[in-house]
Order: C-alpha cells, then structure tokens, then sequence
C-alpha cells in the first residue's frame, strides 16, 4: 500500500532535472528527424510562396500576404503536429520504452505540451519569418521589384478593433487559436492508431450533432419563438457579455481537453 501510495505521488511530482533530461534525450534521438522536418517544413513555404509570386507577375509579398500566409502555414503543420503528439504511443513496444523513461506522468505531459505546442505557437511563425525573408531576397536578385523587409515588431504587432471589452475579445481570440491546437492534441493521446483522422471525425460527428440539435430545438421544437432569451441570464445581452460568455466556454474547452489528455497519460503509466 505505501508502494503504491509513492508511486501515485511520484507521478505527480516535477523535478527541473529530470524535465530538461527529458528534452535532451528528445533531441538526441530524434536529431535528424527534427531536422529532417526544418527542411520540408521550409522548402514547402519557400515553393508555395514562390509559386503565388509567379502567379503574380513577380510582384513580391507585402505585409498582408505575410499574415495571411502565416497563418495558412502555421494553422495547417500546426494541426499536423500537434495531431501526431506522443509519437511513442503509436506501437507497442515503444510504447513500452516510452513508458519506462525516468519521469514523472507530470513531467512526460508537460513535455509533450511545451515541446508541441510551444513549437507550433513559437518556432513555427520564427521559421516562416526567417523563410519568407529568403525567399523574398532570392527573388529579388532578378526581379525589377523591390522586395520590403518585414521586421518582427511589424510582423508581431495586431490591431486591435474597437470593441466594448478588448480583455475577453483578447481572451476570447486566444483561447479559440489555442482550442485549434488542443483538440489534435488531446486526441493523439486518446487515439493510438491514426490520431489525426479519427479526431478530425470525432469533431465532424460533434458539430454535426450539436448543429442538428439546435436546428431541431430552435425550429421544428420552436423553443425560439417563446422569447427565453429575454429571461436567461445565461445568455449574454450585449458585445461585451457575449466575447466573455464564449472566452470563458473555449478557456474551459482547453483545460477539460488538456485535464482529459493528461488523465489518458496516467492511465498507460498504471
């Protein structure tokens, strides 16, 4: 009893050490795949950017090509690499391996978490800047257009809308680009072959169910016609109620999934 008790609590521990062992057993055992990865992730920017700008008579990306091309790269391998988190977990024996790594259930998920996610919200813009600026320059080697540096504080800066409470429009921004990331996340400690797909179908099946029942609800039940939404007052009234209503649902969405993805970890340590 008192071995299992230590067990329990062990799982629950973080020790620095072990975490940044973690980090350095990744590195070196997965050095070439990583890199591997750098490489298709920047010779797939640098092809599709050049292509849009052959398309466009060699006129090079502005700043609004910029973002918009980020976020397309960024959303796309984000939800590719996140959808594809505790790789070890996909066969059995290093499942098994994985497993009997020193650390703590804590440390394990944490790493996976800062190592993906981290990646996706961090590396992956940093890369893209680094590769747009590339591809940007090579092209002007032989074009007659001039192509215009984009510096990080102009690439990183957002305007804000003028909006009645910009704290949960802000909140509410976030938690719905971080949700995008947690859901393939979680599933690829939920699901052990094909994460990915089968997550992508179990979202499908939700918003197909959820939409057909507020249609059924809403219309055919006609719960729409009795007025209910004057005397809810779960339901938000105005702008400002609405942005922190829905940032508070995604700010829990995100914390049940990852508490659910975690809880899914612990259970292959027992």
């Amino acid at each position: 009893m008192a071995t299992k008790n230590s067990e329990n609590m062990s799982n629950n521990t973080f020790n620095g050490r072990r975490f940044g062992l973690l980090f350095k057993q990744h590195f070196i055992h997965n050095n070439k795949l990583l890199l591997y990865s750098t490489v298709a992730y920047v010779g797939v920017v640098f092809l599709l950017l050049s292509i849009v700008q052959v398309g466009s008579e060699l006129v090079p990306h502005d700043l609004e090509n910029f973002r918009g091309f980020l976020l397309g790269f960024t959303g796309v391998f984000g939800v590719l690499y996140a959808g594809y988190s505790f790789p070890a977990f996909r066969a059995k024996e290093s499942s098994m391996n994985y497993l009997m790594v020193p650390g703590s259930v804590l440390e394990k998920f944490l790493f996976e978490l800062v190592s993906r996610l981290g990646l996706i919200l961090i590396l992956l813009p940093f890369l893209f800047w680094i590769t747009f600026h590339l591809q940007g320059y090579f092209f002007d080697l032989f074009s007659r257009y001039e192509f215009k540096s984009i510096g990080l504080s102009t690439a990183t800066s957002v305007q804000l809308p003028n909006v009645d409470s910009l704290f949960w429009f802000t909140a509410l921004i976030f938690s719905a680009v971080l949700l995008g990331f947690v859901v393939p996340f979680t599933g690829a400690a939920m699901f052990t072959k094909q994460p990915l797909i089968k997550t992508l179908f179990s979202v499908a099946l939700l918003v197909i169910f959820y939409t057909t029942y507020t249609y059924l609800v809403a219309e055919e039940l006609g719960v729409n016609k009795y007025g209910l939404n004057d005397s809810m007052w779960l339901i938000p009234t105005n702008e400002a109620g609405a942005f922190q209503f829905f940032a508070i649902a995604l700010v829990v969405a995100n914390v049940v999934l990852l508490f659910l993805a975690y809880r899914k970890l612990r259970e292959k340590e027992v």
